[in-house]
């Protein structure tokens, strides 16, 4: 939230010239600690709002750039014609110049809480629980990340969460649990982990959610695979199940079994041009994102997501510990 400036004038003060002075260092500060951000009013988020944060910083080190060279170009004012050019165009300068130092500050915030957070390191080890099958060598790297002083309570919970998804009945929960109360975190955090197996432990959820590279041999497969091809992302390997279940829907693939139909179709075969993905509970950002490459691809299939939430990791752990937690 924005902060109000903590220096007020009272009338009849004689010392004006600090309030003068300060005033608008406080302004710019009170700038920056907010943000709005809209596709509709502006182009560059429009574009990268669903970029991975690499390719975000490069995509606004070249928007930089371009206003470098702009600018370089609108100080060659030799002539009345072209201060009458240059006023012409100010306001779009202007407004272009407020866009610039928008993103450039975002950006630098960004990357300050990544490096600060340790977000690189937490990232790729929540991609390999995810993804890949190594119970023993993720067990050690999430009993470092617990420890790491670095590492926020809420990402040491959530890495833990994953592994007792992952390795259910085998992982050492209640040194897990043990290992996040000596953390710092609360009783009520540390009972999340009981609370997600109740969600989504095997019991109860459906299939395909840990199917793909279930051994050591595919996570050195796929890692060379990738590294011929030039691909290699270890921050990017995670596909979310809902990207699997809408392309068995465009193949007309989906079994019965695991989702029924409602009424009686044509043919459960046949291949739809266009799907409505639901998601009971709440959709994530990372399916909004999946479905948009799904959209932009140009293949005559188009997705459409709903959900009765929009969850980032916070507001579905809040959830959770409302839903299978006692109060």
């Amino acid at each position: 939230k924005k902060k109000k400036s903590s220096r007020r004038r009272r009338s009849g003060d004689d010392d004006d010239d600090d309030d003068g002075e300060e005033e608008p260092e406080e302004e710019e500060a009170m700038k920056l600690e907010e943000v709005v951000l809209s596709c509709t009013q502006d182009a560059f988020f429009s574009e990268q709002r669903f970029a991975n944060f690499g390719d975000l910083g490069t995509a606004v080190k070249t928007m930089l750039d371009d206003y470098q060279k702009e600018t370089q170009m609108n100080e060659k004012i030799s002539s009345i014609e072209d201060m009458q050019s240059f006023v012409a165009r100010y306001p779009a300068f202007r407004s272009q110049s407020l866009n610039v130092s928008k993103h450039v500050a975002l950006i630098s915030e960004l990357s300050r809480l990544v490096d600060v957070c340790a977000l690189m390191d937490v990232s790729q080890l929540e991609q390999d629980i995810a993804c890949h099958d190594d119970r023993s060598g993720q067990w050690r790297a999430v009993l470092d990340m617990v420890t790491d002083p670095r590492v926020k309570a809420p990402d040491k919970l959530r890495l833990a969460m994953l592994y007792v998804l992952r390795y259910e009945g085998s992982a050492n929960v209640d040194r897990l649990k043990n290992a996040l109360e000596d953390a710092g975190l609360g009783l009520d955090k540390v009972a999340l982990l009981d609370a997600v197996i109740e969600y989504a432990g095997k019991r109860v959820r459906g299939p395909g959610l840990f199917g793909a590279n279930k051994s050591i041999m595919s996570k050195m497969t796929k890692s060379l695979k990738n590294s011929l091809d030039g691909i290699e992302n270890v921050y990017a390997q995670h596909n979310p199940l809902l990207s699997d279940v809408i392309d068995l829907a465009a193949k007309g693939k989906l079994k019965d079994q695991h989702y029924p139909a409602l009424a009686a179709v044509a043919s459960t075969a046949a291949k739809p041009t266009a799907v409505i993905a639901y998601v009971v509970g709440g959709a994530t950002y990372e399916e909004a994102t999946k479905v948009n490459e799904i959209n932009a691809s140009n293949s005559g299939f188009k997705v459409l997501l709903g959900g009765s939430y929009i969850h980032n990791s916070t507001s579905f752990l809040d959830d959770l510990a409302d839903a299978f937690t006692a109060v």
